[in-house]
């Protein structure tokens, strides 16, 4: 499947940006933005002006959003009864996972944007708020925001990698005032997979948590030690033409590594096991898959009852299979 914004969003976000900052200022600024980045990991204030917003919200909003929109989609799947009606959005950046979260829960009607970071929320503030249910933008970093109410839904969106000191103590102030779901995206790196990793041992310590994704069991993780690889997943991500153009690319997508973490206060129906790579094959399917009993592949012949379904799975999906099948796959 592949992910993009909404076309009008697109259309009249870009519109707007172009007509805002002419496009070799727009590209040397998401070069710039690229190279400090590569060079200054953890800098809680990357973006330095509007125009460098403008380039980052060009370049990176997509594919974050589709990243958003995946994890959202996965808790609406698993837990179909959460209907959130307060949301914060914890280092909100434009606002790019409340625009996920008010395309796919409609009842929200509070939601909380906190952004340290001048230029990105402004710009957010500008471009963004129409398509964010009810935008409320606080000007705070994690450390000094005091929240004054519980949420329903907590996100902290590619937040992690840029906090100082113990990251534990941030996540234990967070689940504080969730009364939902906390959902920690990170990229699908082997550094972002660890701090994901972090935040699940210590979700373990909780008496009233329960893991509901991407993790199908709250035991052990196969994937802790990296030696076997780390726990990520993959979105495809449709590309606009001055998305390209600002990117050097000629493709028409691009595909956006993740990892993520998503915890509840309630339980809910956990898929059997989650695709851990792309299903590949044609006359045996081959399914690389986290379960209960740790890391396996699970392969299915053409006359097996749940070949067909499985030409439609994707990296990072949920399986659930009955018993007697599983049992003749393994």
């Amino acid at each position: 499947m592949t992910y993009s914004l909404p076309h009008s969003l697109r259309q009249a976000l870009e519109d707007s940006i172009s007509e805002e900052v002419p496009f070799y200022l727009l590209k040397e600024s998401a070069e710039i933005i690229s190279s400090r980045y590569r060079r200054e990991q953890g800098n809680d204030f990357q973006i330095q002006n509007v125009t460098e917003a403008f380039a980052y919200i060009v370049a990176r909003l997509p594919a974050t959003y589709a990243v958003n929109k995946r994890v959202l989609s996965e808790i609406v799947r698993l837990f179909p009864d959460f209907e959130p009606k307060s949301m914060l959005d914890m280092g909100a950046g434009p606002g790019t996972a409340s625009i996920a979260a008010s395309h796919l829960f409609k009842n929200l009607r509070h939601q909380d944007l906190v952004e340290p970071n001048l230029s990105l929320r402004q710009s957010g503030q500008k471009m963004l708020s129409g398509d964010i249910t009810h935008p409320n933008w606080i000007w705070s970093n994690l450390d000094d925001f005091q929240p004054e109410r519980p949420y329903d839904l907590v996100i902290l969106s590619y937040v992690l990698n840029e906090i100082q000191g113990d990251i534990i103590l941030k996540l234990e102030k967070l689940w504080e005032v969730c009364e939902g779901v906390l959902v920690i995206i990170e990229p699908g790196t082997p550094a972002g997979s660890s701090l994901v990793q972090k935040a699940r041992k210590w979700s373990q310590t909780l008496l009233q948590d329960y893991i509901i994704a991407p993790c199908p069991h709250s035991g052990l993780c196969p994937l802790d030690n990296q030696d076997k690889g780390w726990c990520h997943f993959s979105v495809r991500v449709a590309r606009s033409r001055l998305h390209k153009l600002l990117k050097n690319g000629d493709a028409g997508f691009e595909d956006e590594k993740f990892s993520y973490l998503v915890l509840s206060r309630e339980k809910a129906k956990r898929p059997d096991f989650r695709l851990t790579g792309h299903p590949s094959g044609d006359k045996v399917r081959e399914l690389q898959v986290c379960g209960l009993g740790g890391l396996e592949t699970l392969r299915l012949s053409k006359s097996h009852p749940f070949y067909k379904a499985s030409r439609k799975l994707e990296w990072g999906d949920g399986v659930t299979i009955n018993t007697d099948i599983t049992k003749e796959m393994t």
